[in-house]
């Protein structure tokens, strides 16, 4: 089976990037992704050397689950939270084979 990793980089101003991921924590919405059927990881961090990055780490089970996700109501939703924010964002995606 192929995990899928995702690490999503938000750069923006310090407390920009800090309140986009404080609202996904608090609305819920990171909640309802670790819920969908194949996540088996969706975290937020901060970079310890950058105060104007976040990082997001996702892990699928495989690419349906991914897909799933990203063409879901839920995903709709963070799309709405994250245009109120003006972040960059660059997505990087790895797979491990197990």
């Amino acid at each position: 089976m192929a995990n899928i990793i995702i690490h999503c980089y938000y750069t923006g101003k310090e407390d920009v990037v800090c309140g986009f991921i404080e609202e996904m924590l608090d609305s819920g919405l990171r909640d309802e992704v670790r819920g969908e059927d194949g996540c088996m990881q969706y975290d937020y961090f901060f970079s310890a050397e950058d105060k104007s990055t976040g990082v997001l780490l996702e892990r699928w089970r495989d690419d349906t689950a991914l897909s799933k996700h990203m063409n879901g109501r839920v995903m709709e939703r963070i799309q709405e939270v994250k245009a109120r924010y003006k972040l960059e964002t660059r997505v990087e995606r790895n797979q491990l084979k197990e």
